[in-house]
């Protein structure tokens, strides 16, 4: 059986680095975009099983690129995580609205990483 895909769309360093750690632990493979336009391209190529991305990352915000995936038959099963921090409750309504699964609060670590993805891997 082929290890479970997650595409990253993060242009932090440590936050890469935490997720590529948690990928290693965790037996996933690991793909990272740096901004929206790139992730939209490599979730059609690629079709991971999970995305993760920055709430405000270059070219194409997270809401936008979800609302995109959702529009193609291709990609609109698959679950997108956006990391944010200090979210407000109306943010995270629209989130949802637009197809976002789940709010990853920061400081993302092994441990919030773990608890937060058991239900898609």
């Amino acid at each position: 059986m082929a290890a479970k895909k997650i595409l990253l769309v993060d242009y932090q360093k440590n936050v890469q680095d935490v997720i590529q750690e948690f990928g290693r632990q965790k037996r996933k493979e690991i793909i990272i975009s740096e901004n929206g336009q790139d992730a939209l391209d490599t979730a059609k190529e690629e079709k991971p099983d999970l995305i993760i991305i920055r709430k405000d990352i270059p070219a194409l915000d997270a809401l936008s690129v979800s609302v995109l995936l959702k529009e193609t038959e291709a990609t609109a099963d698959i679950p997108v995580v956006v990391i944010c921090s200090g979210a407000t409750s109306e943010e995270k309504e629209r989130f949802r609205d637009a197809g976002l699964t789940a709010c990853l609060e920061e400081p993302v670590t092994l441990e919030t990483l773990d608890e937060a993805l058991k239900p898609w891997l």
